[in-house]
């Protein structure tokens, strides 16, 4: 036997809505259908089923007008389900997804509706997030919780935060929303477009970028690099205590490396020398000279590459292998020597030997940072007349951005190519000073 319908329906001729009215209720409901393709269900206050009609067809239009949708969830639901998500998937990032997360966007958006953030309500955003830390939320604390490696924590006086966006805000909300779309809580037509790339001028690109060190400058920093003190190792022997004074400081050799590592190869400082391994480098032949290729990673930023190894960074990188406490292939090059785990930055240590070096800044006063070495590599491979599309092969960008970020040539250090003769101007180009020779030896008797 046919069940019995539970109620009798009165549809709308042109749309999907129909009404109904429960037993003992006065007022119809009504059933609507939106575009995107889910269904609601609400009361119409109406006792009239022609009113009722009348009023779920407004109401569809007013929900799809204004994306009000009641049965949309809210950002902070959506972005704590993302989170969880990959909290459980093992997700390394996970854990600096959910600070970005609980700083900046739950804050701002959690009571949105998922469906509600548009364009506007992302400009709105960007504004509150430039204001953050000087007059908004962020100016308002005055100490910060930091978890340590070990899952200790501590308290500290709050560091000032950048009014531009870290590394990884977008990537997390862009993260938030593709869940919502994936588990059908958001149209993918409704997705907002998240941190679009906006064209920079060329004064700004040059403004922001990295300085780089000069020829010079390098030679002094691999001599630093060369010539580090040993650390003696106390040891134990027939129960007593003695010093090993041969055992060099193996963490102060872990700084050489990544910096010949960086220096002579121009990979990304951080995000890319933190996945390289042993067993990373190979020899390839090439019309008969042997050179070492170094592949990095197709998780990093712009995919695999292969790098030619620079002959000073792997002369010093197989010595170091040699001492090192973790050389086996599948070993990180850059590694903690009691753990074993890659070490992630070395700002300390660059800071320290650019200040007992003297070179904490460029002739403009710009900072040297550990990314200058990587702007150092670019710089000194154009200056010796490398190509610059071969340039952006390795530094794994367009020949475009290689030259714009990369390109740090000046009229002082190009200046001997610039004096080319004029001859119709009746100019001669300059002649180099002849170099003093040293006096003739004294005649022996």
């Amino acid at each position: 036997m046919a069940r019995a319908k539970r109620f009798e329906y009165v549809y709308a001729e042109s749309e999907p809505i129909a009404v109904y009215q429960r037993a003992g209720s006065r007022f119809w409901q009504a059933r609507i259908t939106l575009t995107n393709g889910k269904s609601i269900a609400v009361s119409t206050q109406q006792a009239d089923p022609q009113k009722a009609l009348q009023w779920a067809h407004d109401h569809k239009i007013r929900i799809e007008a204004t994306d009000q949708d009641p049965t949309a969830k809210t950002f902070k639901k959506v972005a704590e389900a993302w989170l969880k998500a990959i909290e459980a998937e093992g997700s390394k990032s996970a854990a600096a997804y959910r600070t970005v997360a609980e700083r900046y966007h739950i804050p701002f958006f959690g009571t949105y509706k998922i469906t509600q953030i548009n364009q506007q309500v992302l400009a709105e955003y960007e504004r509150w997030r430039k204001d953050y830390w000087t007059k908004g939320p962020g100016s308002k604390l005055k100490t910060e919780t930091i978890v340590r490696k070990d899952g200790k924590e501590y308290v500290r006086a709050k560091h000032l935060g950048s009014t531009e966006k870290a590394y990884g805000e977008d990537t997390t909300l862009r993260g938030i929303f593709k869940y919502a779309v994936d588990h059908d809580m958001l149209p993918a037509s409704k997705m907002p477009v998240i941190g679009t790339k906006k064209s920079k001028s060329a004064k700004l690109i040059k403004a922001r970028r990295h300085p780089a060190f000069n020829k010079e400058q390098v030679e002094k920093i691999l001599a630093y690099c060369n010539t580090q003190p040993s650390s003696p190792k106390k040891i134990m022997r027939d129960g007593d205590l003695e010093m090993d004074l041969n055992r060099p400081n193996l963490d102060r050799q872990v700084f050489s490396a990544f910096v010949h590592l960086v220096l002579g190869t121009g990979l990304r400082p951080g995000r890319e020398h933190v996945q390289i391994k042993w067993k990373h480098f190979r020899a390839a032949t090439t019309d008969g000279v042997e050179h070492q290729i170094l592949k990095i990673a197709p998780t990093t930023k712009t995919g695999e590459r292969d790098i030619r190894c620079d002959t000073f960074a792997m002369a010093h990188l197989m010595a170091f292998r040699s001492l090192s406490n973790f050389n086996k292939d599948d070993d990180f090059v850059i590694a903690d020597q009691l753990t074993g785990k890659p070490v992630k930055d070395f700002k300390r240590q660059f800071n320290t030997m650019c200040k007992a070096l003297g070179m904490e800044t460029d002739v403009h006063g710009k900072k040297f940072v550990p990314y200058s070495m990587r702007h150092t590599y670019a710089t000194l491979k154009l200056e010796a007349g490398v190509d610059i599309r071969l340039i952006a092969i390795i530094m794994g960008n367009t020949p475009e951005v290689a030259h714009a970020h990369y390109g740090h040539d000046s009229t002082v250090n190009r200046a001997n190519e610039l004096a080319t003769d004029l001859d119709y101007l009746g100019l001669k180009k300059p002649k180099a000073k002849p170099k003093k020779r040293p006096p003739p030896p004294e005649p022996t008797a």
